[in-house]
């Protein structure tokens, strides 16, 4: 069966493909990968993981990092007592159905199902663990000494205190399966259908970090990489004889679309005027 039987046009684009764009827009964007506070940032020898980034990042100073406010101590009150972070994504790749790319854990029920991708990545970060020294310097009892002259009524907020200190850094590895689907509101989205950390104890501790990526990837997916048809439809004169116009076909008459299948994203599209 040709790939026009039920549509007009056809377009595909290869995982290999999606890959190299991938490769591509972490070096050449990092900070939309890479997240820390500004004492971390500004600190090469801090990072967790160096950062490759292409020649155009340096020569117009673009951001490696999204600066981001250092995390509360619970607890502290009057100062504040603050700590630095840093958390870098340092791996991603897709794989397409059949999935001959990415080698699933057992918890995501492997092989690849049909019609569905698959995402690894590498999630690498790490809290300012404070020295001793840097403990010291928090006032005993919470707020500093008042002057006399402070008013009873109007207790003063004193600025908060940012403890300094290296990043204890680790690294995880991390596995999504998920699928594409036309939404009613006419948007290409992504879904994700299952997400595991290999080797994380207590499992308590591993669904936590699990449901707060798995939050965080389809929070990604609903902002960030939803596609408005639109973007897929065009209309166009054809010399003052009429307007064509490019929709995507319907299921059916096409069995999947958008079909992920022979490790590639598929699209049809219907043809009028």
């Amino acid at each position: 069966m040709a790939y026009t039987d039920h549509c007009d046009l056809y377009a595909a684009v290869h995982e290999d493909g999606m890959n190299r764009v991938i490769q591509h827009i972490m070096r050449q964007r990092p900070s939309w990968f890479n997240y820390a506070s500004a004492d971390i940032a500004g600190n090469r020898e801090l990072w967790c993981q160096q950062i490759d980034v292409t020649k155009d990042v340096i020569k117009f100073a673009n951001p490696f990092f999204t600066v981001m406010p250092p995390f509360p101590v619970i607890g502290s009150d009057n100062p504040m007592v603050m700590t630095g972070f840093c958390a870098q994504l340092t791996k991603a790749m897709i794989d397409l159905h059949p999935g001959k790319t990415i080698s699933l854990p057992g918890e995501l029920s492997p092989p690849l199902k049909p019609q569905r991708f698959s995402l690894q990545f590498t999630v690498c970060g790490g809290l300012v663990c404070p020295t001793d020294r840097e403990l010291e310097q928090i006032p005993i009892g919470g707020t500093p000494p008042r002057s006399s002259f402070a008013s009873v009524s109007h207790e003063q907020k004193y600025p908060p205190i940012i403890v300094r200190g290296k990043p204890l850094c680790f690294c995880l590895d991390v596995f999504v399966v998920g699928r594409f689907e036309l939404t009613p509101g006419g948007l290409l989205l992504g879904r994700v259908e299952g997400l595991e950390i290999v080797d994380i104890k207590p499992e308590r501790l591993e669904a936590n970090l699990e449901c707060y990526l798995r939050t965080a990837v389809n929070v990604v997916l609903r902002q960030k990489l939803a596609i408005a048809l639109d973007a897929l439809a065009l209309s166009f004169p054809l010399l003052n004889m009429g307007t064509i116009t490019l929709t995507p076909t319907p299921n059916p008459p096409v069995p999947n679309n958008p079909a992920i299948e022979d490790d590639q994203l598929k699209v049809f599209i219907t043809m009028t005027t």
